[in-house]
């Protein structure tokens, strides 16, 4: 096995913890700190010349988090490393993978630059919102799936005879078709047409839900409306109860409180995002065993697609 340290960003000891235990590693010592003016620092404590190491990096919101990457990956270069692995479960900006206006930014492209700039080699990521995005990065990025928890979750939680997947947009089909592959049962998809983001003007259901246990499957939550919103139509078509997987839980605004008082029976998240409160009809799954087993395969020079492959 190729010899390593991981190491957490300040946003991220919390799931560097969990991965360190399953992998039966120290974490490194690595200090951050803002000044009184907000400026972002950060160094490592121990040597890391001529190492492999892997950074842990939650980097949602705020900014400051993202930056705190970019100035570890920089010390990480200065400091002689030999490889600097990310690991970023939610990369940021995943919406903005194309021009939806004439004059407006492709930032998920700003994003790469910034990161391959900074001095990254490698990234391991979950769900991304678009695999286009995989075509910003010159380096090589491990994109892995939630596929396999999230259907243990759906078959110990739900009867299968009775289940319904459902996607909430065209785009998201595939993703749904790899679930259905497995479990065997019926599927429909949800129509909608945007105004602005977060903003949805018209939706319509295409497929059969009477009856059924709907289950949608999703990349990411932000606001909530539009999930909220698809329940609702749901169980007004006949559907018997709604359940939502959705990897990364951005949970915005008010969307606790709004999926807590919506028609939703669970929303089911993993920890990509990491959340001090979660509502009373949400649950949230570890991503750490995923990205443990992806570290040591990647480490071992094993295949990291086929330990992550959607089986039953």
């Amino acid at each position: 096995m190729q010899p390593y340290s991981v190491f957490a960003l300040s946003h991220s000891k919390q799931i560097a913890e969990s991965v360190c235990h399953l992998l039966r590693k120290r974490q490194g010592q690595l200090f951050s700190t803002r000044f009184s003016d907000g400026e972002v620092y950060a160094r490592f404590d121990e040597s890391i010349r001529g190492e492999t190491i892997v950074l842990m990096a939650q980097v949602d919101l705020p900014y400051t988090n993202l930056f705190e990457l970019f100035i570890t990956i920089d010390a990480a270069r200065r400091a002689s490393a030999k490889e600097i692995i990310c690991v970023i479960p939610y990369l940021p900006h995943s919406r903005q993978e194309r021009k939806d206006d004439a004059r407006s930014s492709v930032s998920a492209r700003l994003i790469a630059d910034f990161i391959e700039h900074s001095g990254a080699d490698r990234i391991i990521t979950i769900d991304m919102h678009s695999t286009s995005i995989e075509g910003f990065y010159k380096i090589p990025i491990d994109h892995i799936s939630m596929n396999n928890e999230f259907i243990r979750h759906i078959r110990t939680s739900l009867q299968p005879d009775n289940l319904c997947l459902c996607s909430p947009d065209f785009g998201g089909l595939k993703r749904i078709k790899q679930y259905k592959s497995v479990l065997n049962c019926e599927m429909s998809v949800i129509h909608k047409e945007r105004l602005h983001p977060n903003q949805v003007s018209n939706m319509e259901i295409i497929g059969d839900v009477k009856g059924k246990d709907v289950v949608i499957i999703d990349d990411m939550i932000d606001t909530g409306g539009t999930l909220c919103k698809a329940a609702d139509m749901l169980l007004q078509q006949g559907a018997q109860s709604v359940h939502a997987y959705c990897t990364h839980g951005v949970l915005s605004d008010d969307a606790i409180s709004r999926i807590e008082n919506s028609g939703i029976h669970k929303l089911i998240i993993s920890d990509s995002i990491p959340r001090q409160y979660l509502g009373q009809n949400m649950e949230q799954i570890s991503c750490a065993p995923m990205l443990a087993s992806a570290i040591d395969h990647l480490m071992r020079n094993k295949s990291v697609k086929q330990f992550n492959q959607t089986h039953s």
